[in-house]
């Protein structure tokens, strides 16, 4: 296995626990198989991070880091409000698809974030919310059917909240079966045909 340089260790090591912990979950990954999985000694962890909880944490708060810095990167890019709209749910689907699934891995991440890290599921929601506002506000600069981007922000997030649950959290479909990738295609087609109709 490649070793990691310095300062790349931190990184390797939260992308080997989102890894284990996905797989495995939280309760079946030890300090030492992400010790292994990063390439680095057991006590190189320890540098880092004090118990498994902190590690919980840190990947919670990695998370965060990731959305942020994707929602950056789409409302800087150049395109037109509605294609980031859509660029920006795809991708956050895409991101947050192995959060989402009902098996062992997930929901014990999931568990151990609200215990370890209870304040970035607030952080995630407010990016979200944060991000659809102002790609609603630059749409209707730009000529949208918008009256109140804060408001249809936040109806948007309803609508669409469906495609993004927390692996095991009571969290019941409308219609009874899971969404896809393709469901929230739609979902972005028809809303496009509102805002520019």
């Amino acid at each position: 296995m490649v070793r990691p340089r310095s300062g790349d260790k931190d990184q390797a090591l939260v992308d080997a626990a989102i890894s284990l912990f996905l797989e495995k979950g939280v309760k079946g990954t030890t300090v030492q198989d992400i010790a292994k999985k990063a390439g680095l000694a057991v006590g190189t962890v320890y540098t880092y991070f004090k118990d498994k909880g902190e590690i919980v944490r840190r990947v919670a708060f990695a998370f965060a880091e990731r959305h942020h810095a994707f929602a950056k990167e789409i409302l800087e890019s150049r395109k037109k409000p509605l294609s980031k709209l859509n660029a920006y749910l795809l991708g956050f689907y895409d991101m947050w698809q192995p959060f989402g699934e009902n098996q062992k891995g997930p929901m014990e991440l999931a568990e151990a974030v609200f215990r370890w890290a209870p304040e970035t599921p607030e952080i995630a929601e407010r990016e979200f919310l944060n991000t659809l506002e102002a790609i609603l506000k630059e749409a209707k600069q730009e000529g949208a059917r918008i009256d109140r981007p804060e408001e249809e922000a936040r109806w948007i997030a309803i609508s669409t909240a469906s495609f993004f649950p927390l692996a095991g959290t009571p969290f019941k479909r409308p219609m009874g079966e899971s969404y896809s990738r393709e469901d929230l295609k739609g979902l972005l087609t028809w809303l496009g045909r509102k805002l520019s109709g």
